[in-house]
């Protein structure tokens, strides 16, 4: 049987495919091996966090030893003076530096006590005199001006208004009045007096004092 005869446009084909073949094996291999490499740490940082939770990890302590003290000769020691207290204070009014002895304080003598000084009252304050009520004008029998005060619809709110008003010493009535549609009232006076000077003067005091709308009018 005669033999296919292979062109070398197949050969060139066949190693292509074979190169690639190659490379996509190698390709595949270092992923499996990355990932490999990946879940391995992966799983190594989870036991490593599983052993430090469970086991609790103890400070390391090193214990410094201190070194030896020097060798002291023999006889070393006899020679030495015994330091007492009161034999090896200095002769002076300081201590040596160093030394660690410190010289016992001064007795120091108490300050005399200040005689206490004696407090400045406060001045009194000047006491202001009562003040006086206002003068009030005397009233007149045949005066012809008099103060209309105020008007109520009961004569016992008038009569307790009037009783009141005895404290300026005024003299005042009650003067019961009949307006028809409007009613009976009951009009609180003050009066009378000689001129309208005079119940003016009477008008503005109680104005101030008691906040009232007073009216002078004739009689």
């Amino acid at each position: 049987m005669a033999q296919p005869v292979v062109s070398r446009t197949q050969r060139r084909i066949e190693r292509k495919q074979i190169v690639l073949i190659i490379i996509l094996i190698l390709a595949v291999a270092g992923v499996s091996f990355s990932l490999g490499v990946m879940f391995g740490q992966q799983s190594r940082v989870g036991n490593d966090l599983a052993a430090d939770t469970g086991k609790p990890k103890l400070p390391v302590v090193t214990q410094v030893v201190p070194p030896p003290p020097p060798p002291v000769a023999e006889g070393a020691e006899e020679k030495q003076d015994k330091l007492t207290f009161y034999d090896n204070l200095p002769k002076g009014n300081q201590a040596p530096l160093g030394s660690g002895i410190n010289l016992p304080p001064e007795e120091q003598k108490p300050a005399p006590e200040a005689a206490p000084k004696e407090l400045a009252k406060p001045a009194a304050a000047p006491v202001a005199p009562p003040a006086k009520p206002a003068a009030v004008p005397a009233t007149a029998a045949d005066g012809g001006f008099i103060v209309q005060i105020a008007s109520f619809r009961t004569g016992a709110d008038a009569a307790k208004l009037a009783l009141r008003l005895n404290s300026y010493k005024l003299k005042t009535s009650v003067e019961k009045v009949d307006l028809g549609a409007k009613g009976t009232w009951h009009r609180v006076l003050a009066g009378p007096y000689a001129n309208r000077e005079s119940a003016d003067q009477v008008a503005s005091l109680l104005r101030e004092k008691e906040r009232l709308s007073t009216l002078v009018r004739q009689r």
